[in-house]
């Protein structure tokens, strides 16, 4: 018996139209009601996909009985806020990355959401990507053994700032705007980030931009099962040559084998044990970039919208969920306490000064696989 499509509310139309697309596309959702504080952006999105309904009032929003859930795609200082918002007022919600920036807020969120029946999701579109998604596939047929090491990188050309007003106006941390991609990705093979090291320094073209934070970034983590990891971001040079490293990589290094996934080349270079050195080419550019070249990876954003709904409709909790993200954003903190300090820090100490010690968990592998989902709604 076929389902009704689930109705969307989507707030915030900048990086908001890769999600638009998504929807657009879905069998499962539909765009419902668009919200921008931009009137000019909220007609011209509604134009371009053939839309009546849009709103400049995020209230008006969750007003709507219609609205089963909100996307958020606001700038990050206020995803904290609009997440808040949309549990309050019994909404579903996809929030993108990162989902809070800093842990101040997390408690009160997490308290809402702990008490109520409502899906809380964290756009991480990496997980979603196809080479990504077929290396976590390989981990989870332990073809790489015993995992012995993790290395995740993100280096992106940001010499001209981010786009956005709240971008230009040096507000950008790439610590949690860049880096929480391969921390991510770290956290969801090696299961929560028990300590913490690095350091970090600002580019010229930072400092021209008046950022306050590093951009050039390097860390050491350890997991709770002892596997020690590498995240490494650079935000301040050219990206390198496209034969060369990919913009983002995700490396796995086991005791019967090794494999990268490369982000946003198709490939997956793999060695097991019995197998000769593999490249696999997964080409489906048409389907993620469906502007060209690789921007607006919607592709990604469909995974992640149809994951979300399905979950909903088994009420099962979409993952990465509210507790993920958390936990996440308690492993930036503490990468950002350990520049400042210049000492190993430990995530448990970041979730204990927010008041969330209970989410410190030991498990070493929390997330097993996107269908693997955890408990009732």
């Amino acid at each position: 018996m076929n389902q009704p499509p689930f109705n969307l509310g989507i707030l915030g139309l900048g990086e908001g139209v890769s999600i638009l697309s998504a929807a657009m596309t879905t069998a499962c959702a539909e765009p419902y009601l668009l919200c921008d504080l931009n009137e000019d952006l909220c007609k011209k999105r509604a134009k371009e996909y053939g839309l009546t309904r849009y709103t400049t009032s995020y209230e008006d929003m969750l007003a709507d009985p219609v609205v089963d859930g909100v996307a958020i795609y606001t700038p990050d200082p206020l995803h904290g806020e609009h997440v808040r918002m949309a549990l309050e007022a019994g909404k579903h919600v996809i929030c993108t990355k990162p989902l809070f920036k800093g842990l101040d807020e997390a408690k009160a969120v997490y308290d809402l959401w702990r008490d109520s029946r409502l899906a809380v999701m964290v756009g991480m579109s990496c997980r979603f990507f196809e080479t990504f998604v077929r290396q976590r596939q390989m981990a989870d047929e332990d073809r790489h053994g015993n995992l012995l090491s993790v290395e995740a990188h993100y280096n992106g050309d940001k010499r001209q700032g981010s786009s956005g007003a709240w971008g230009k106006a040096g507000a950008v941390d790439w610590l949690y705007a860049g880096l929480v991609h391969p921390v991510d990705l770290a956290y969801w093979h090696l299961g929560p980030i028990q300590e913490v090291s690095g350091f970090g320094m600002q580019s010229p073209a930072a400092k021209r931009q008046g950022q306050t934070t590093p951009d050039t970034l390097h860390f050491v983590v350890k997991s709770a099962a002892g596997v020690v990891g590498r995240i490494t971001g650079c935000y301040g040079a050219p990206c390198e040559h496209p034969d060369g490293a990919p913009l983002i990589s995700c490396t796995l290094r086991g005791d019967s084998g090794v494999s990268q996934a490369c982000y946003p080349e198709f490939k997956i270079h793999s060695h097991f044990d019995g197998s000769d050195p593999a490249t696999l080419i997964c080409d489906r550019h048409s389907y993620y970039f469906r502007w060209g070249g690789t921007m607006h990876h919607a592709g990604e954003f469909q995974n992640y919208l149809e994951h979300f709904v399905e979950s909903i409709r088994a009420r099962n909790r979409p993952k990465p969920d509210l507790v993920d993200g958390i936990r996440v954003v308690a492993t930036l903190d503490a990468m950002k306490r350990a520049l400042a300090e210049n000492r190993v820090v430990s995530v448990a100490d970041e979730l204990e000064r927010c008041g969330l010690g209970e989410l410190a968990g030991e498990e070493s592998r929390v997330n097993t696989t996107q269908k693997a989902l955890v408990g009732p709604m």
